[in-house]
C-alpha cells in the first residue's frame, strides 16, 4: 500500500500517512519516505505515538543517529530531550544554564552546522504538549536560494560561513554556553550554499550559529545573513506547526531553518524528543567548500 503524500505549501512541507511509525517498516515505504524528505524538506506525520526505543529504531531507517550534547539531559544517547523539564520532572529553574541554552531554539537556526559534518535531518516527536504556545516554524532554504537574482547566486555561491554554538548561545545570554561545550565545539566552516545530492538543488544554509563569512569583513558578513535570512522567513517560504499530541515532523536540515515559539515555561510542561539524522561529512574544509 503506498502512503498518503499531501503538500502542506506551494514551496515545501507534506503531510504523510498510511503507516506506523512504530512498526518496522518495508523497504517499499522506508523508500518513499526517503523520497518524500529529498523532495519536501518538511515532512509531518500525525498520531504516531513513539517510546524513545521506537523513535530511535524508526529514525535509524534513515541513516546513522548523533549523540547528545554534553551537558545537556540526555547526553551520550541518541536522544535529545527538548523540555522545559528535568530528568526528574522538575522544571528548569528559570536563568540556569539549562534552561538558557534552550532558549536559544527560539532563534531561527539548523541543528548541528556548529558541528564539522552537520545534520542531515532531524525527528521530533511531541510527547507532551502545552494549551498554548509551543509551535515550530520552519523556512525553506531552497526556495529561498532559487527566488535570488542570478548576480546575488553568483555572489554567494563559493562562499563559507563560521558557525558556532557559542556564537548563537551568546545571542541569548553570556552563560548559555558552558565552557566545556565551547571547548568541545569549535568554530567550523560551512558552505553557505548547498547542493543536495540527491535532486541537484541548492539550498541557503543560514541560522543563528553564524558569526563570520571567510574573506569578509564582519559587518558586511552580518548584513549578507540578515538579508538572505529575511528573505527565506518571508511568508511564502515559511510554514509553522501546530502540534499535536502523538506529531511526530521530520526535516531536513540541508535545506531547512527551523525556531521554537514561546510558552508558559513557568507554569506548564512541555517536552519534545528529538533524534537527529548524522551528517555525511563536512561541507566545507580550510575556507573551502569540498
Amino acid at each position: 500500500m503506498a502512503l498518503r503524500i499531501e503538500p502542506l505549501t506551494e514551496a515545501f512541507g507534506a503531510t504523510v500517512s498510511g503507516f506506523a511509525a512504530r512498526e518496522p517498516l518495508s523497504a517499499e515505504i522506508r523508500g518513499e519516505i526517503s523520497a518524500a524528505f529529498e523532495d519536501y524538506s518538511v515532512l509531518v506525520f500525525h498520531d504516531q505515538p513513539l517510546s524513545d526505543e521506537q523513535q530511535i529504531i524508526f529514525s535509524e531507517n534513515f541513516g546513522p543517529l548523533e549523540e547528545t550534547l554534553p551537558g545537556l539531559v540526555g547526553s551520550g544517547s541518541k536522544i535529545v530531550r527538548i523540555s522545559n523539564m528535568l530528568a526528574d520532572g522538575s522544571l528548569k529553574e528559570p536563568g540556569s544554564h539549562l534552561a538558557l541554552f534552550g532558549t536559544a531554539n527560539l532563534l531561527w537556526h539548523s541543528d548541528s552546522t556548529f558541528k564539522a559534518a552537520p545534520a542531515k535531518g532531524s525527528i521530533l516527536s511531541a510527547r507532551q504538549i502545552v494549551k498554548q504556545g509551543g509551535d515550530t516554524e520552519f523556512a525553506s532554504g531552497r526556495a529561498a536560494y532559487e527566488s535570488l537574482s542570478a548576480d546575488m547566486k553568483q555572489r554567494i555561491d563559493g562562499l563559507v560561513a563560521i558557525h558556532s554554538i557559542a556564537t548563537s548561545r551568546r545571542k541569548v545570554d553570556p552563560n548559555a554556553v558552558s565552557a566545556a561545550q565551547e571547548t568541545a565545539l569549535p568554530p567550523v566552516p560551512q558552505a553557505l550554499v548547498r547542493r543536495n545530492p540527491a535532486n541537484g538543488r541548492k539550498a541557503l544554509v543560514l541560522g543563528s550559529h553564524i558569526g563570520a563569512i571567510v574573506g569578509m569583513a564582519d559587518d558586511e558578513a552580518m548584513a549578507l545573513i540578515d538579508e538572505l535570512t529575511g528573505i527565506a522567513t518571508q511568508k511564502a517560504f515559511t510554514y509553522r506547526h501546530v502540534w499535536r499530541p502523538d506529531d511526530v515532523v521530520m526535516w531536513d536540515n540541508r535545506a531547512v531553518l527551523h525556531r521554537g515559539r514561546p510558552y508558559d515555561e513557568a507554569n506548564e510542561r512541555r517536552l519534545m524528543v528529538r533524534t537527529t539524522l548524522a551528517g555525511d561529512g563536512p561541507t566545507a574544509v580550510d575556507g573551502r567548500i569540498v
